[in-house]
């Protein structure tokens, strides 16, 4: 005879054999518009998660031409620093060594005071290229580096995820559930046409394609391909895909890690491939550590001490404090003048 603990367990067990086989259950009854409100709470929450990190690594890009020529090839190191919308963006080109071919650039953006620094050796010092005006526009510049770096978790090739799913221009045409070894993903189906309003440069393009996103871990995107067609260039067809490692934080923020990226230009029959551009990115140093307000100031590179940290409150009392006791003198030599005269 069966205890009656034994069947408790036994009972037990099987629930547990059953959700372990099935964890993604709800993943199948998910419509298109309950993926959306939890994909767009899932950027979000993302974006604030990332507005404190630090990423160090090398991006590389090789380009094809007539499927397999290589033309060109490069690499340049990337550190990458961000602390509640201050950006710190630096590239490295060329090998320290190397005299001649050894560029340093740095851009600091989101900040009171925005700019580009340079130097030629890791040795030298740093000049002001350019006070930047435009802080969003100069970031727009280096979108196509940031793309394959510091926006990784945040676009596909560069097209904003959050803009994507936002837009009514944007439509779910399938989700499924995918199993990979033993983990569990969930591909989405999808077909965006921009207007101008939206982007500019997007506007009439269509794109469509799949994307692979991870339901354990904030529904990052692991993979993604889309084609793009646009009446500004009907014989060209652009193909777009990806796949991103992550390292995931002891609090559950998953960093890009490594990241390849490919865009292919094919002519719009299908045959000939044109042009390949393969970018490849290696992270070496990935941390959610906060950042001092002063690292984005011209006095951390030695060019001036003069500046309070972006953003950083301006002590006006003793402004207000010098106000006051002049106009107290002031009113003090009116009175004595008055009395004089009476």
């Amino acid at each position: 005879m069966i205890s009656r603990f034994r069947v408790v367990l036994c009972a037990a067990l099987l629930s547990l054999f059953v959700v372990l086989e099935r964890p993604c259950l709800a993943v199948n009854d998910l419509s298109p518009e309950s993926f959306l409100q939890e994909y767009r709470n899932a950027i979000k929450q993302s974006q604030i998660a990332n507005r404190n990190i630090q990423l160090e690594g090398i991006l590389s890009r090789t380009i094809f031409r007539n499927n397999e020529q290589k033309i060109s090839e490069e690499q340049k190191r990337v550190l990458y620093a961000a602390n509640q919308g201050r950006e710190k963006i630096m590239f490295h080109v060329g090998k320290p060594d190397d005299a001649e071919g050894y560029a340093e650039r740095v851009f600091v953006l989101g900040c009171d005071r925005n700019f580009l620094l340079g130097r030629s050796s890791p040795q030298g010092n740093f000049q002001v290229l350019e006070i930047i005006a435009d802080s969003n526009r100069k970031r727009s510049q280096l979108a196509n580096d940031l793309a394959f770096t510091a926006d990784l978790t945040n676009s596909l090739s560069g097209i904003p995820l959050l803009q994507m799913i936002e837009s009514k221009n944007f439509k779910v045409i399938e989700i499924k559930q995918n199993v990979i070894g033993n983990h569990h993903f969930v591909r989405v189906e999808f077909d965006y046409r921009p207007n101008a309003y939206e982007d500019a440069e997007l506007e009439g393009g269509v794109f469509r394609g799949w994307m692979l996103v991870d339901p354990e871990r904030n529904w990052v995107v692991r993979e993604y391909e889309y084609k793009a067609t646009s009446a500004k260039s009907p014989d060209v067809v652009p193909t777009y895909t990806g796949a991103i490692r992550y390292k995931i934080e002891e609090d559950g923020t998953p960093l890009p890690e490594e990241a390849t990226c490919i865009m292919k230009y094919v002519q719009s029959n299908g045959e000939t491939e044109i042009m390949r551009l393969e970018y490849h990115f290696q992270a070496e140093r990935l941390s959610t550590d906060p950042i001092p307000d002063s690292e984005f100031t011209l006095a951390a590179y030695g060019l001036g001490d003069f500046e309070q940290p972006p953003g950083a409150p301006t002590n006006t009392l003793p402004y207000w404090a010098f106000g006051f006791a002049a106009v107290a003198l002031g009113i003090s030599v009116v009175l004595k003048r008055m009395a004089r005269q009476a």
